[in-house]
């Protein structure tokens, strides 16, 4: 009896060495930023992850990408009679992308205008929900993909709307400036970017519009492109010095949503600039497009966001 106790306490001894050992080498093995493109010569941009975290959408030269982040295969996806699509959005069940698009059938009657697009996914078909002459992009859904929030530029001005599928109505929800709408996960507020005390920032209102008030306040700086993390807990955004003072990088920023608190994710080198964030369904990494010059790629790191560090972006 006492032996085979010995002989389990050895084998569970060994069992717990041989755990650590293989998750300090993958921890070692991983690096600091993964590059999930590597093509040379393309300029990759806005990604946006799957419900499931297995597919990323994203644009490549304006076309309509999608890569198996397990395989790293990557095919294209070309809707009939849509060009320069932009900024890919997943419904929360994982079966339609919302994009900008424009009609690239010269006949059609809204073909000057970037239109609202829902695609499906499995057959391609597509519905246009703005068909008119004004530029409607960067969609976001809400959590029970009952409706979809995105910017509208028009008359020289750009605000926020949100599209009903059930009633197939339009309506405005915000009377100033606003750009780059992002649904929280609760479904309860909208994270956007307002210019409405100055330079670009991050600001929070409900899911009705009203109730408006900031998260994120630099006189200094332009934030942009906020995203939620799925928990709710955190908002990551771009952040870059005032575009009238020539810019140098851009780089991502975290805010705490209880405490306002903001943390610096990336540091990039002069001239790169990290942008377009989305994070994966278990919040342990965040996606991006690492752009320089006239080349960009689509990255991945990951983050502990208990005790959230600065990670030096290099190419």
């Amino acid at each position: 009896m006492g032996a085979s106790m010995s002989r389990l306490a050895a084998i569970l001894v060994l069992v717990f060495v041989f755990g650590v050992a293989l998750f300090w080498s993958i921890r070692l093995q991983r690096k600091p930023v993964e590059f999930l493109t590597e093509h040379t010569e393309a300029v990759d941009m806005q990604p946006s992850i799957s419900p499931d975290s297995k597919t990323l959408a994203f644009i490549r030269f304006k076309e309509l990408m999608l890569l198996d982040l397990s395989s790293r295969q990557i095919r294209k996806v070309k809707p009939e009679g849509l060009g320069m699509i932009a900024y890919p959005s997943w419904s929360p069940d994982g079966k339609k992308l919302a994009f900008s698009a424009i009609h690239s059938k010269p006949f059609h009657k809204s073909n000057l205008g970037m239109h609202l697009i829902v695609m499906d996914l499995k057959s391609h078909k597509w519905e246009c929900l703005t068909p008119d002459f004004d530029y409607n992009i960067r969609p976001s859904w809400s959590p029970d993909g009952k409706k979809l929030v995105f910017a509208k530029s028009s008359k020289g001005t750009v605000f926020l709307c949100i599209y009903d599928f059930q009633s197939k109505q339009l309506k405005r929800i915000n009377s100033q400036w606003g750009r780059s709408p992002a649904w929280s996960p609760d479904g309860k507020t909208i994270a956007f970017i307002s210019g409405r005390k100055g330079n670009p920032d991050v600001w929070l209102m409900d899911a009705d519009g009203r109730n408006l008030r900031p998260i994120f306040e630099d006189e200094g700086t332009d934030e942009d492109m906020p995203c939620w993390t799925p928990d709710g807990k955190f908002l990551i955004f771009t952040r870059q010095t005032s575009l009238a003072k020539g810019p140098e990088q851009r780089d991502l920023w975290v805010v705490r949503v209880s405490d306002k608190k903001a943390f610096q994710l990336t540091e990039c080198q002069k001239d790169w600039w990290a942008i377009s964030p989305c994070v994966s369904n278990d919040s342990k990494s965040v996606i991006f497009a690492l752009r320089r010059s006239d080349h960009s790629v689509i990255c991945r790191i990951f983050v502990d966001w208990n005790e959230i560090k600065v990670q030096k972006l290099s190419w």
